[in-house]
């Protein structure tokens, strides 16, 4: 039996978004283990969105999207339960925020710039200094363009720019 996995944008609370980071808390995914560290209404509040990937009819990763400088920043608080099978590959796609989520926050978006920020000291879920390094090697691959170190929420994080034109081609791969 084939795995049924779609993302869609998520508007309201529900028992599977519960669910969902009830799991995360189980993980120990801190920022992820309820709706007020999410962020969830600031989120809609600002003008951004939110965006699940669902296997068969469960949340298994989510991320948000807000205006943020010249442009909106993706990937906000992004976190998944598994790993997407895609493969060895060196391109982040592994990543159900990066390659599921991430299409329909450039669409959100619209012709305006995309930032993703990864934390430099603070490791919240075990997995986010990995992430930044993992940026470093995208920036290498011309995906992304680091734009600075800054504080953002109390927490000292880089800042990078989506190149979307070659995310969208290398995206095509998988």
């Amino acid at each position: 039996m084939k795995n049924n996995v779609n993302t869609v944008q998520i508007k309201n609370e529900s028992e599977c978004l519960f669910d969902y980071i009830e799991n995360c808390k189980q993980q120990g995914f801190k920022n992820n283990q309820d709706l007020k560290s999410i962020k969830w209404k600031w989120i809609l509040e600002t003008g951004g969105a939110w965006f699940a990937t669902y296997e068969n009819n469960k949340i298994i990763s989510m991320s948000g999207v807000h205006p943020f400088k010249d442009g909106f920043r993706a990937l906000f608080r992004g976190a998944q339960l598994k790993t997407r099978s895609s493969g060895i590959n060196k391109h982040h796609m592994q990543s159900y925020c990066f390659h599921s989520q991430l299409p329909y926050q450039i669409e959100f978006a619209g012709d305006n710039p995309v930032y993703i920020t990864t934390n430099v000291a603070n490791d919240a879920s075990g997995k986010m200094l990995r992430i930044n390094k993992t940026f470093f090697l995208l920036e290498k691959q011309n995906l992304v363009e680091h734009v600075s170190c800054e504080e953002i929420f109390y927490t000292t994080q880089n800042v990078w720019k989506l190149n979307i034109k070659n995310y969208n081609q290398i995206r095509k791969l998988y």
